[in-house]
């Protein structure tokens, strides 16, 4: 394997024996060459990718495809039936939190003990023995069998053993938020962390958002084969067709929703252009900010509207603040546009445009300017909304914000209005 390669998968393959009744299995333990009833299942068949070293990977399919059945081949915890699989670096997994614990065991002695596991002896665990019981924050009972630990308390001692062992290769399955809130943003925080130093990824996430964000490659599992493995994006795409396609086919024709328009108002004064129910701006406790004005102005104008002509140039613009002392440092901001019926049109963020808006922690107003919007007749609505510097957790959001009207000119017919330009190749005319 290459010293570049983090992890090598190559023809992996692996076969379940399922039972009809439970004294098949045991007829085929003690008659190994008998037939007891048993079928093969698959739930991995000829998967072949590459890690590089540095490089984050994104593993995406509906549930069943076998994603986790992947990544505990990789971690060890189960044996292909087929194919190889070379690691090159310090492996640590966040899937099931807290499997290696013994529940006879402290907190205390359960950290050493995982760090034996992993090859890391007492002294190196020892050196990092505080930090983890700080970052995980259970106090006294650090020194109490694991097995009277409440389920968040396991799971925090659990993820901060397993972050804290400076991991070369981290495998992560949908477990980066565990705990309370304020626990949770510890958590996304370290992972952003150890992202940046280097350390290998690969991560499983139903958030297409997450997985295009985070991930430089994916997979794409289905039934598990693997359909695609390349760039992040077209990865996303492609399995956003394909579940789509398969929803498509199942769903029912459903009424349109019937979405309840309200106004937001502060100090008794109607906030114009503000069509957000109250509840998208309550200060819930698990919330860092709060929207407080969402508007669409005329950029020529500057004036306040809910009527556009296809080829006005608009501005988005919304406020926020705070609703914490100590807000993160870095944040980012979305847009997502929608049709009355729902129907997603488009979206972005500052992330995936690479724009840096610094010292906006505490609040203030972001504009997006939209010139010559080419959108066609018909309503529209906005979502904003201010995540989290990685993009991985919503602060405050608005929904169905902004409801305008578009008028054309009926230059064309459909969502957009594209630029184009005619041309005329005749044929030439025979003899």
């Amino acid at each position: 394997m290459s010293s570049d390669i983090a992890i090598s998968v190559r023809g992996v393959s692996k076969v379940f024996d399922i039972y009809e009744r439970p004294v098949d299995r045991l007829k085929q333990m003690l008659f190994p060459n008998r037939k007891s009833g048993q079928e093969k299942f698959w739930a991995l068949s000829d998967i072949n990718f590459d890690v590089k070293k540095g490089e984050t990977v994104g593993i995406v399919g509906r549930n069943g495809s076998g994603k986790s059945t992947l990544l505990q081949t990789i971690c060890g915890t189960l044996t292909p039936t087929t194919g190889t699989i070379e690691r090159n670096g310090r492996l640590s997994a966040l899937l099931e939190l807290g499997s290696g614990f013994n529940p006879e065991f402290t907190g205390r002695e359960n950290v050493f003990l995982n760090g034996a596991i992993i090859g890391m002896g007492r002294d190196e665990m020892a050196e990092k023995f505080d930090r983890i019981a700080a970052f995980a924050d259970i106090g006294q009972f650090m020194d109490s069998p694991v097995k009277h630990y409440s389920s968040g308390m396991f799971a925090r001692l659990a993820f901060s053993v397993a972050i804290h062992v400076d991991p070369e290769i981290l495998i992560v399955d949908e477990i980066l938020a565990v705990g309370d809130f304020a626990f949770q943003r510890k958590c996304l925080n370290k992972f952003y962390e150890i992202k940046e130093t280097g350390c290998s990824i690969l991560f499983v996430s139903h958030d297409q958002y997450q997985v295009k964000s985070v991930c430089q490659r994916a997979i794409y599992l289905d039934q598990g084969h693997q359909r695609i493995f390349g760039p992040a994006g077209q990865v996303i795409d492609q399995y956003m067709i394909d579940v789509e396609g398969r929803s498509a086919k199942k769903a029912e024709p459903l009424p349109s929703p019937q979405v309840e328009e309200a106004t937001h108002k502060e100090g008794g004064a109607e906030a114009p252009g503000s069509n957000v129910a109250p509840s998208e701006y309550a200060s819930e406790p698990e919330r860092l900010y709060r929207i407080t004005r969402v508007e669409l102005h005329n950029s020529r104008s500057g004036l306040v509207v809910d009527t556009v002509k296809t080829g006005d140039s608009v501005r988005l613009v919304f406020e926020y603040s705070a609703l914490v002392d100590n807000p993160p440092k870095k944040i980012s901001f979305v847009f997502n546009l929608y049709r009355h019926d729902d129907l997603y049109l488009c979206g972005t963020t500052t992330l995936m445009d690479g724009v840096d808006l610094p010292g906006g922690e505490h609040g203030g107003i972001i504009s997006v300017e939209f010139p010559e919007i080419s959108l066609l007749s018909g309503r529209y609505k906005w979502r904003v909304a201010v995540n989290d510097h990685g993009g991985f957790v919503t602060h405050a959001e608005a929904k169905n914000a902004c409801e305008f009207l578009v008028q054309d000119d009926f230059k064309a017919v459909g969502l957009f209005n594209l630029p184009r330009k005619w041309s005329l190749v005749p044929k030439n005319n025979e003899v």
